[in-house]
């Protein structure tokens, strides 16, 4: 294994560290897609000494780069679930990604004798182009008509919310208090729970951790732009440490 620095091991999709904590941070878009979000994974895996797993080798199909080499072309948040076998199927992903899921599971694994429910803690750092929504939080349910109401799967028939809620409610909810607390007397920005990206198909990275025989935590944070510039990023990754600290821990 390369080592890159003295903390970080370099892997076939990037980077990934070992942690002392029940969280594990994940940067699935880090090459270029979602810009800056291996910085902040970087900066809030330090904060929480969690554990580390970051792709900056692969990017989406849709990426500018996907034309000039196709042997790096491959979208780290979209998997393939096979309800025949009832398992996720690798044969047409890249062997980095298999690898990339690989680790977060033995991650995971390591990460749950710091936990007093023996369950890790998955986050999942992206980010959106949305400018009038500070955070939104994937979690397997959705924001109903962007009310004040949150619905499960079970009942909101689509042809892709075949997945779980990945954290308890009440812990949604209160993660989503804090975080907004911070942003709306900062920003003016509020933090909605699957108002755009709501994280109830199997494919979607963090539902790994509800499936293939995994009982973990999971949340995908989606960060707006302004959120991940130079001078915010501080503020941003602060808020979300205490915020996870808070709820977590």
């Amino acid at each position: 294994m390369i080592v890159v620095g003295n903390e970080y091991k370099g892997t076939r999709y990037g980077l990934k560290k070992e942690g002392e904590s029940r969280f594990v941070i994940i940067a699935p878009h880090a090459s270029g897609d979602d810009l800056k979000t291996g910085t902040i994974a970087k900066r809030l895996a330090r904060k929480l000494s969690a554990f580390l797993v970051i792709n900056n080798k692969y990017y989406k199909p849709q990426n500018v780069k996907a034309k000039i080499n196709t042997d790096f072309v491959e979208d780290f948040n979209k998997l393939t679930w096979s309800n025949k076998h009832n398992k996720y199927l690798w044969k047409k992903k890249k062997r980095a990604m298999k690898l990339f899921f690989r680790d977060i599971a033995a991650f995971c694994d390591q990460a749950q004798i710091y936990s007093k429910e023996n369950k890790a803690v998955a986050v999942y750092i992206h980010g959106m182009k949305e400018e009038k929504i500070g955070i939104d939080i994937g979690a397997g349910i959705h924001t109903w008509r962007n009310k004040n109401k949150l619905l499960q799967h079970r009942k909101y028939r689509d042809n892709n919310n075949s997945g779980l809620i990945t954290v308890k409610m009440g812990q949604l909810k209160q993660f989503k208090k804090l975080l907004e607390e911070g942003l709306k007397s900062k920003f003016n920005l509020p933090v909605n729970i699957g108002y755009k990206y709501i994280g109830w198909s199997k494919s979607s990275a963090h539902q790994f951790h509800n499936h293939g025989n995994r009982n973990d935590y999971a949340l995908q944070i989606e960060i707006n732009n302004l959120l991940r510039e130079k001078e915010n990023r501080r503020f941003l990754t602060n808020l979300i440490n205490r915020s996870l600290k808070r709820v977590f821990i």
